[in-house]
């Protein structure tokens, strides 16, 4: 455990961020608290409180991370990918996938109702650009002929119900040992069937 000592030069804030994870790992994202998030990080609770006024700060504070993290691997992931919305799309999705695979606590945090409430007023601007990006590309895909003319916030709603609701299946443990490789492998499989479908091409879906 790190001594007060340890802490110079304003690192303690992180210290406490990856105290707070670990909590949430052992205890979940509801039974964690400031006291011991303080003990783990081995310093008083009132040091805590220097840097964040409660439980729902330290949870913001948290989701900010996480969003850093998620961006970053999203950003390398569109940059690999070929520049078609469609392909750019789902490289969003694959990783988040990952991303949940990797860091199972980071997810569960920003799946949270409110998580980015308190978060910098930049954070939340970049959280809804990205979200209106994704929706750009769907826009453009279906522009183009590339996807079928349902509604946007249709299409959105099954994206996001795939890939987040895989993403919880792999951090519950129901797909056994998901590693970086497995993950990526299931989010292929799985959003390649949203963009084919499962309804033969000569049959009309039933509305």
């Amino acid at each position: 455990m790190p001594t007060k000592a340890a802490y110079h030069h304003g690192n303690l804030k992180p210290a406490l961020i990856a105290a707070a994870l670990k909590e949430i790992s052992q205890h979940g994202v509801e039974g964690f608290s400031l006291r011991g998030v303080a003990r783990r990080a081995g310093v008083s609770a009132p040091a805590v409180y220097r840097h964040f006024a409660d439980k729902d700060d330290l949870i913001a504070a948290v989701a900010v991370e996480a969003a850093e993290r998620l961006e970053t691997l999203v950003a390398e992931a569109m940059a690999a990918a070929p520049n078609e919305p469609i392909e750019q799309f789902r490289a969003s999705g694959v990783s988040l996938v990952r991303f949940a695979a990797a860091h199972p606590e980071h997810f569960r945090v920003i799946c949270l109702p409110g998580a980015f409430a308190r978060a910098p007023a930049e954070v939340r601007a970049a959280r809804a650009a990205a979200d209106a990006a994704n929706r750009q590309a769907l826009a453009d895909a279906q522009a183009r002929g590339l996807l079928a003319n349902f509604p946007l916030d249709q299409l959105m709603l099954a994206a996001n119900a795939l890939v987040m609701g895989l993403a919880h299946q792999i951090i519950e443990g129901r797909l056994g040992k998901v590693d970086d490789a497995r993950a990526t492998e299931l989010a292929n499989a799985a959003t390649q069937v949203l963009g084919v479908g499962i309804i033969p091409r000569n049959a009309k879906p039933r509305r």
